[in-house]
């Protein structure tokens, strides 16, 4: 005859989801279920998981405008504007309709990159309201575009020659 023993393996993990022992008696750990204290909770981790859920729910936010936009037909350019800056730069010369949907596309995406980094400054002064600053800075720093009329060397200046005047 053989006999077999059966031998359960128990974790703390696994006594604290284990429905209680028959009988109300105490489970293996000792102390009850009531009286162990809840778990203890990050608050940078739980701080770090809200600023994720509102950058997911900013981007579907984002997607779902692009995509209305696309059914709408609407872009930032027309293809007929593309055609009217190529008459511009070279008369004479035409673009064939693939390359005005890469120009279109490269647009848009140029305008959402400046934008949302733009609003991620604006974000970390601490406000809600996207201002010229934050796109000026942006376009400056990255990309090397100074805006006429928003420049930071031309406020600089135009503080110089206000001090000299006064």
């Amino acid at each position: 005859k053989c006999r077999f023993r059966t031998v359960v393996v128990t974790s703390p993990r696994s006594e604290m989801s284990a429905p209680p022992p028959a009988g109300g008696g105490v489970p293996a750990s000792g102390v009850p279920p009531a009286a162990r204290p809840p778990p203890q909770v990050n608050p940078q981790a739980a701080a770090m998981a809200q600023q994720q859920k509102q950058n997911a729910e900013d981007s579907a936010r984002v997607e779902a405008a692009r995509q209305a936009a696309n059914k709408a037909g609407s872009s930032i350019l027309a293809k007929r504007k593309i055609a009217d800056l190529v008459q511009q730069v070279s008369p004479g010369d035409t673009v064939a309709p693939e390359v005005e949907e890469v120009l279109l596309e490269i647009a848009e995406d140029f305008v959402e990159n400046v934008t949302n980094f733009a609003c991620l400054l604006a974000k970390h002064r601490g406000s809600n309201v996207l201002e010229v600053q934050d796109l000026r800075l942006h376009l400056e720093k990255n990309w090397g575009i100074k805006v006429p009329g928003f420049s930071a060397q031309e406020d600089k200046n135009a503080a110089a020659n206000k001090a000299q005047k006064t």
